[in-house]
């Protein structure tokens, strides 16, 4: 009883801290990803509907200039014809020309250069102006009239020289088959206000060459400031597209929202643009309501947990009490619940996950005959079968040279202890590279690509064996850092690869089986492998390797050899390096990195010898 009320101390207050502590933590991270998550899609949506408001914004802006424009030109090729066929009736061409300026007072002057000029003195006067102001502009603008003859339709502005919202439009006409310019000068005005909305964002009209046209701030456009070097616009003018929207940073260093669309008359454009901070202020302001009512929330939190703590803190101790025994590898939960809560669902949970955990672990056993997922998944669903299958696949065998005298110098334990170091980072090597450890044989590893599964052809998984052989050259580079004496010798290691047909799949009884492959593939690999020693190398690759991958590898042919049970004699190559990497070029190089005296002469110790050298 005293043991209980101790413990009951102990643990009270600071089972309430650890509540308050995991309900705040939810709460926090909770409402933080609610208003992390809404605040973004929030601002995504607001973003959305900016770019759309601002693509729509030209696009009717667009159509209401370019339908100003398009009125202009053919009111004006109109007017032109009546006086042609008028046959020099001076009273029906002056009447019509009045009638004309009468329903297009915003037009100031027109004319085909070289042959007619009409100016609207009603204009001149309305406005003060004087038709001799337009004389220099005009002739400053001779290139565009001759960019009509040749069959362009270009609008610039007239602003700067009349004082006025003003531009000029420049046009082919074809008269009795010749070809000539019209040039219509009128006020923009109405185009001026049609840009001066009361939305957020901000449009104008730009010409062919990035000058203002029509801008809501009419000193900039009677400055005659060109915005060829503004982001939206520069994009404008060099894109192929009619219309685009974007997202750019101005030269005023201000994020935006643009969107642009070109007219099908006068080479104009019209442009929306929205600065990103207006765009998002919405956002933020939701943003900084939730974090209020995230501390809110947190307030109560704590104080509901702080009321109802003694009502959970039972059930969470035997909890925890069980956590423990699960620690401890007793699984077999014997928890009664006593509440009809989530407390107690959490109960019933524990007792599951314990007969859970307690399955899981006869699956170890049975896994632990596996060291491929693929294949621990078909034992899993029972799938497993004696038998084999036809697979061209590459076999790798690794061992480590000197082995036997390193373990008689070192206890048994190091000799553990120094194994499983070097497994355990050579392993990694190959795993990293989609190959699959088949088995180790003492010191000596065996691994496989291309089964049971196959980067995708022969060729992939010849070049991921290569590849896992050069990591390991540099991982045991770095595991030899270090070590050098009798406690921790230098290790050295050869690997062999080839590639080849062989048999793969369930080897052995229905008791005890193991997935392998076997071939004559598979023994080539072996001996290859034994060959590093004599040739005073560590990667060596068969023919049918370097076949598949000459053009991968910076290699140097060895001697060739015989090998039992193969007449002709076969070339192996050692491997220096992939090509385009960065490393020995040579084999001397090679071994003075890995620390390999070259051999003063090729010999084979007869009692092992599985092979027998021809070549010179």
């Amino acid at each position: 009883m005293a043991r209980s009320e101790a413990r009951r101390r102990k643990v009270k207050y600071p089972l309430v801290v650890k509540l308050i502590g995991i309900i705040s933590i939810i709460v926090v991270v909770s409402m933080a990803a609610i208003t992390g998550l809404s605040s973004y899609f929030f601002s995504e949506d607001t973003r959305a509907r900016a770019e759309e408001n601002n693509l729509t914004l030209s696009q009717v802006l667009s159509s209401q200039v370019s339908g100003k424009v398009q009125a202009l030109l053919s009111s004006a090729l109109s007017l032109f014809d009546v006086i042609r066929e008028s046959a020099g009736n001076r009273a029906l061409e002056k009447s019509t020309v009045a009638n004309y300026f009468d329903r297009n007072a915003s037009v100031a002057y027109i004319s085909v250069p070289g042959q007619k000029e009409i100016a609207n003195d009603k204009f001149f006067a309305a406005n003060e102006l004087s038709p001799d102001a337009l004389a220099p502009f005009l002739k400053s603008k001779a290139d565009l009239v001759e960019r009509a003859r040749a069959g362009e339709t270009l609008v610039c502005n007239a602003s700067p020289s009349v004082g006025i919202p003003a531009a000029a439009l420049f046009f082919p006409y074809k008269d009795l088959g010749t070809k000539n310019a019209m040039v219509l000068v009128f006020s923009t005005e109405e185009l001026q206000a049609i840009v001066q909305t009361e939305s957020t964002a901000l449009s104008y009209v730009v010409g062919y060459d990035g000058s203002l046209i029509v801008h809501p701030d009419f000193e900039l456009v009677k400055m005659g400031v060109n915005y060829g070097d503004k982001e939206l616009v520069r994009r404008l003018l060099s894109s192929p597209s009619d219309n685009l929207q974007i997202r750019y940073r101005n030269t005023d260093g201000r994020e935006y929202l643009g969107a642009f669309r070109k007219l099908g008359v006068g080479a104009l454009a019209v442009t929306s643009s929205t600065p990103t901070d207006i765009v998002y202020k919405a956002a933020l302001d939701v943003m900084r309501r939730n974090l209020y009512l995230t501390g809110i929330v947190l307030l109560f939190s704590v104080l509901a947990v702080w009321f109802f703590s003694k009502t959970v803190s039972r059930p969470v101790l035997r909890l925890v009490e069980a956590s423990s025994l699960i620690e401890a590898g007793q699984f077999e939960l014997d928890m009664a619940n006593d509440t009809h809560d989530e407390l107690g669902l959490l109960t019933e949970s524990f007792v599951h996950m314990g007969r859970g955990l307690r399955e899981r672990e006869r699956a170890k056993d049975t896994l632990g005959k596996f060291v491929n997922k693929e294949i621990a998944e078909q034992a899993l669903k029972g799938e497993l079968k004696l038998g084999g299958t036809r697979k061209t696949a590459t076999i790798f065998f690794a061992d480590i040279r000197s082995f036997t005298a390193i373990s008689e110098r070192l206890s048994p334990e190091a000799v553990v202890e120094f194994l499983n170091a070097y497994m355990t980072s050579m392993v990694a090597c190959i795993e990293k590279t989609g190959g699959f450890v088949n088995k180790f044989i003492g010191d000596a590893i065996m691994g496989v690509w291309g089964a049971p599964l196959s980067a995708g052809s022969p060729r992939d998984d010849a070049l991921a064996a290569v590849k896992a052989m050069i990591l390991m050259r540099y991982a045991l580079l770095e595991f030899n850092k270090g070590r050098g004496g009798e406690e921790l010798p230098l290790i050295r290691n050869g690997s062999g690869v080839n590639t080849g047909p062989c048999i793969a799949g369930q080897i052995g009884s229905m008791q005890r089986m193991e997935y392998t492959v076997i071939g004559d593939a598979v023994n080539l690999a072996s001996r290859i492998e034994a060959l590093n020693k004599p040739f005073g190398t560590d990667i060596l690759v068969s023919e049918d390797t370097y076949a598949l991958l000459k053009d991968k590898l910076v290699v140097q042919a060895m001697p060739a050899i015989t090998v039992k049970g193969k007449t002709a004699p076969l070339v192996i190559y050692a491997v220096i390096k992939l090509k385009g990497e960065d490393g020995p070029d040579t084999l001397d190089e090679l071994r003075a990195l890995l620390g390999i005296e070259a051999p003063a002469a090729v010999d084979v110790d007869k009692e092992e010898q599985k092979y027998a050298i021809v070549g010179k």
